[in-house]
């Protein structure tokens, strides 16, 4: 799987020639471009949001603009550097997908992009170290812990319109259900009705109770009728 399916990889974790400082150095994470240049950015976990602001020197997030650090529930920092605004604070909890704020080009940068990157730690200084051993790579990180989490129950979640119409119809039916098969069972104790007494005195021999349903009652008069016709058919044939 891609973790990062809809950006462009513009710089890998590892060994690399830093785009301004120009010299050899470490990249602790991975460098991404989503379309527009201010595209909204979301949480690629969910966690807890320890940090969300500009970042200072001597924090641990100096020269990476507008960041976002949030930690797992595995203890690891995931950091959202360079960004043009947040939309979060410190202290609320997110999901996975949550729009976290927008890309942009704060901090020390080239151009809009988000710098991610993944700490082992997120203290002292948010989990910084000077060199590559406080860090993970960030794609085989996701891969890992994407394979690892339950499936993700949706029975908290919102319905959608189609959804909601979906249950109110079940619902609608059930009701009308529950109505029909009262009435069905109320007209099974329908005492013999006038227009049957003649084929129920016919047949009164044969049936147990003087109370039925309303099909009852027609289905034994249509057979009383019809057995009165064959009769009479005999009879004028004799």
């Amino acid at each position: 799987m891609n973790p990062f399916e809809g950006f462009r990889l513009t710089s890998p974790f590892g060994w690399r020639i830093h785009p301004v400082h120009k010299t050899r150095k470490f990249h602790k994470g991975v460098d991404l471009v989503v379309s527009p240049s201010n595209g909204p950015l979301y949480a690629f976990v969910g966690g807890e949001v320890l940090h969300a602001k500009m970042g200072a020197t001597g924090s641990g997030f100096g020269n990476y603009g507008n960041t976002v650090a949030i930690r797992d529930d595995k203890g690891y920092l995931h950091v959202y550097a360079h960004m043009s605004s947040i939309s979060i604070s410190v202290g609320q909890r997110v999901k996975q997908g949550d729009k976290i704020g927008n890309q942009g080009s704060t901090g020390i940068s080239t151009g809009p992009h988000l710098h991610y990157e993944i700490r082992k730690k997120s203290s002292p200084s948010f989990g910084f170290t000077v060199d590559e051993s406080g860090v993970v790579e960030p794609t085989q990180y996701l891969i890992n812990y994407y394979g690892q989490q339950p499936a993700v129950d949706k029975g908290d979640e919102p319905m959608t319109a189609e959804e909601k119409k979906r249950v109110e119809d079940l619902e609608a039916t059930s009701k009308a259900q529950a109505e029909w098969i009262k009435a069905e069972k109320a007209k099974a104790n329908m005492p013999c009705p006038d227009w049957a007494k003649t084929a129920y005195e016919h047949y009164k021999d044969y049936i147990a109770d003087e109370t039925g349903s309303y099909e009852f009652w027609r289905l034994l008069v249509v057979n009383y009728r019809k057995e009165k016709g064959i009769k009479v058919t005999k009879e004028a044939n004799k």
